[in-house]
């Protein structure tokens, strides 16, 4: 080979680093930036259940304390008095409908879960008056001493 062609040769080499690191450089920044945005949806889905839970949380506690009024009202009222205790709460929570639920039996609790996303809190309530398992969707809502002398959730919006 002679001298000239091996310096064609290496002229040709130049222009194929030159056109290699531009596309190097663009598959690393493509990746910097995919890696980026995943990441950053990733904090967001968790920054918004958390303030999903944390509103179901304050619900949640209204509830209870809306149930615990309802009792001590139970206890001082006659036998045939009715009791009923309302709350207006938002229709939906986070752009998500959700449901307040009572569970009765030996550790009475309001829960309140949302369905899209799948989130619960709990929370613990403490009632001479038996407690009825019931549930309404979010909205306007009454905890009413029933017929069967126990305190239960109505929908109210109706």
């Amino acid at each position: 080979m002679t001298e000239g062609a091996k310096r064609t040769a290496t002229r040709d080499d130049r222009g194929v680093s030159t056109t290699l690191n531009y596309v190097l450089g663009l598959a690393i920044a493509l990746i910097l930036v995919t890696g980026l945005l995943l990441a950053g949806g990733t904090f967001v889905e968790n920054q918004r259940d958390q303030s999903i839970e944390t509103e179901l949380e304050v619900l949640a506690e209204q509830v209870s304390s809306d149930v615990e009024m309802a009792d001590r009202l139970v206890e001082t009222t006659s036998d045939n008095e009715s009791v009923q205790v309302g709350r207006d709460l938002p229709a939906r929570v986070a752009g998500s409908t959700y449901e307040v639920r009572f569970d009765g039996g030996t550790d009475p609790q309001v829960v309140v879960r949302t369905t899209d996303p799948e989130i619960a809190v709990r929370v613990p309530v403490k009632t001479s008056t038996p407690i009825e398992s019931s549930s309404v969707s979010g909205g306007t809502i009454a905890v009413n001493y029933t017929a069967s002398d126990e305190l239960a959730l109505e929908d109210e919006s109706t």
